[in-house]
């Protein structure tokens, strides 16, 4: 399967098929998204998507034996290049030769060490003075599994607070933006994008590090890429035609004048077994292994009750409150956004309203069934104003 860098969302999702019958993937070191929104994301779901397919699958690199080292050291600065790097079973040069996967994660080290301490700047794949995208992922076994931006607690891991969320999001923000923009943001609601990032990191370590049995899977990862996007005013139609509230969203959030519309864009990435088939597992008592068999309305009920208020397989009175209050939180932000889970691909448009909303999205694939893909993905835009 070979990934060419200027596919956009639509053309991912042409792709799963493949996952199942292709035992090789081919990665471009970035991708040009024409302001489409999310891309980066959906690439690297399907990289997971495609690693669990496979019983031996192997990332072939654009690259000889010689220049290797460079590029693996670049694909570990994007989503998708890193998960594909973590769930392989092999790499290989373009000429088919092997290289040692031990050898190629100690490339990325650095990268992993700059996460695990926070230091944002060397997360990014990008030089110069402003990052356009920081990364931030909890690998799965590894020695700095916990990554202090996420966690404390050497002995006893805990999800840092929504505070410690809020200013990790001003810092990415003062790196990615000039100080008035950087302002802007802050005014316009980063402390309640702090506490939607705490509820879904805090929902990616409960319910992505295990599979419906409950094992840890030995290849996995859950984070959160923050970046710094843009779409033109005339490339708006890209999007009119397939997703058109986004489309609407950018047109009502562009100033009259301007050419462009800046915005954040988070999205939360897992490699957990989804949404619906770890709600069901749970209530149910018994794993769901394949959402084949259950119908589509069933998964999309067990996906939106996820999100109702104290909805919960726990017994404690304050559980069940993560996802419905990260929606709460969104809605005060006017936030577009997306989710990827399951067979699933649903949208919402959050209108700032004063009474507590519910998560009540829409389809994003109209009529066409997808296939079903491997973990979770939220991707949040907040305009830049």
């Amino acid at each position: 399967m070979k990934i060419t860098k200027n596919l956009n969302t639509y053309e991912i999702e042409d792709l799963y098929p493949s996952c199942q019958t292709d035992a090789s993937i081919r990665l471009p070191i970035s991708m040009s998204h024409g302001g489409l929104l999310g891309v980066d994301a959906a690439l690297a779901q399907l990289v997971i998507s495609w690693a669990r397919a496979q019983e031996q699958s192997v990332l072939r690199l654009f690259a000889n034996a010689e220049s290797a080292p460079e590029q693996i050291a670049q694909l570990g600065r994007t989503a998708a290049g890193l998960a594909a790097l973590i769930m392989c079973s092999r790499i290989e040069t373009e000429t088919h030769e092997s290289i040692e996967k031990r050898a190629a994660l100690t490339l990325i080290r650095p990268l992993i060490e700059a996460m695990y301490d926070g230091d944002l700047r060397n997360t990014s794949s990008e030089r110069g003075a402003r990052p356009k995208t920081i990364n931030l992922y909890s690998i799965n076994f590894a020695k700095m599994e916990f990554i202090k931006p996420f966690y404390f607690g050497e002995r006893d891991p805990q999800i840092q607070s929504h505070a410690s969320f809020s200013s990790l999001l001003e810092m990415s923000s003062a790196l990615m933006y000039p100080k008035h923009d950087k302002n802007t943001l802050h005014r316009g609601g980063l402390p309640a994008l702090g506490s939607v990032l705490a509820e879904l990191i805090a929902n990616a370590d409960q319910h992505s590090v295990t599979d419906v049995h409950g094992v840890k899977y030995k290849k996995g990862l859950r984070g959160c890429s923050v970046k710094a996007s843009r779409i033109k005013r005339h490339d708006v139609h890209l999007q009119s035609d397939k997703e058109p509230q986004f489309a609407l969203f950018v047109i009502r959030n562009m100033l009259k004048g301007d050419d462009y519309l800046d915005f954040l864009e988070i999205s939360v990435i897992d490699s957990g077994p989804g949404l619906a088939r770890r709600w069901l597992s749970a209530r149910e008592g018994a794993p769901i292994e394949d959402l084949g068999e259950l119908p589509l309305a069933e998964e999309l009920k067990a996906t939106l009750d996820c999100f109702k208020k104290h909805v919960t397989t726990k017994d404690s009175v304050t559980s069940g409150m993560g996802l419905h209050n990260a929606v709460q939180a969104l809605n005060k932000l006017k936030a577009y956004v997306r989710l990827r889970t399951g067979r699933l691909c649903l949208y919402q448009t959050f209108q700032g309203q004063d009474h507590v909303v519910e998560f009540n999205p829409k389809n994003w694939s109209g009529d066409r069934e997808l296939a079903a893909a491997e973990g979770t993905v939220f991707t949040i835009c907040i305009p830049v104003k």
